[in-house]
C-alpha cells in the first residue's frame, strides 16, 4: 500500500467505494427477504425490517449516486429504469402498508412480489448499472459518493 493511499485510508477520507456499499446493503437485505420467504409466511417484524432498510438505501441513491449518472448518455436509460423499479417497490410496500393484516396470504402473496421486484432490481443494478458506472465515475468519485452515501444514510435512518 502506497503511503498516501495508507495516508487517505487512516484519515477516512477515501473510505469504501459506492459500490462496496450498495453491494452490502443488497446483501443485508435479501437475507432479510429470505427470513419471510423461506418461512412460507408474512412477518411483520422483519418487514419492518426490509421496509425500513429499503426506505434509507432508495433514499441514499436517489440523493447522491443516481443524480451523478443519469446526467451521462451511458448510464442515463439504466438510471431512469432504477428510478422506476424503486417507485414499483415504494408502491408495493404501500400496498402491504394498507392490506387487511388479517389476511396473511395476501400480505405473504405481496412481500414475495416485492422481494422478485427488488431481486430483479438488484442484479440489473450490480450487473448493469455497476458495470457502466464505472466507466463514468473516477475512482475519486466512486469513494465519495460513497460517503455521501453513507452520511445520507445516517440522516435517513434516524
Amino acid at each position: 500500500m502506497s503511503e498516501q493511499t495508507e495516508m487517505k485510508t487512516k484519515s477516512g477520507r477515501e473510505g469504501p467505494s459506492i459500490y462496496d456499499l450498495l453491494k452490502q446493503d443488497h446483501k443485508d437485505v435479501k437475507k432479510l427477504f429470505k427470513r419471510i420467504v423461506d418461512s412460507e409466511r408474512f412477518d411483520g417484524g422483519i418487514y419492518a425490517q426490509i421496509k425500513k432498510a429499503l426506505k434509507v438505501h432508495m433514499a441514499g441513491e436517489e440523493k447522491v449516486f443516481y443524480p451523478r449518472l443519469e446526467k451521462n448518455s451511458e448510464t442515463r436509460l439504466l438510471t431512469l429504469e432504477a428510478y422506476e423499479e424503486h417507485d414499483l417497490g415504494k408502491q408495493i410496500m404501500t400496498d402491504i402498508d394498507m392490506s387487511d393484516k388479517n389476511e396473511e396470504d395476501w400480505m405473504f402473496a405481496k412481500i414475495k412480489v416485492l422481494n422478485e421486484a427488488i431481486e430483479m432490481h438488484l442484479k440489473e443494478e450490480e450487473d448493469d448499472l455497476f458495470k457502466k458506472a464505472k466507466h463514468v465515475l473516477s475512482h475519486e468519485d466512486e469513494h465519495e459518493i460513497g460517503r455521501l452515501f453513507e452520511e445520507e444514510k445516517m440522516k435517513n435512518a434516524k
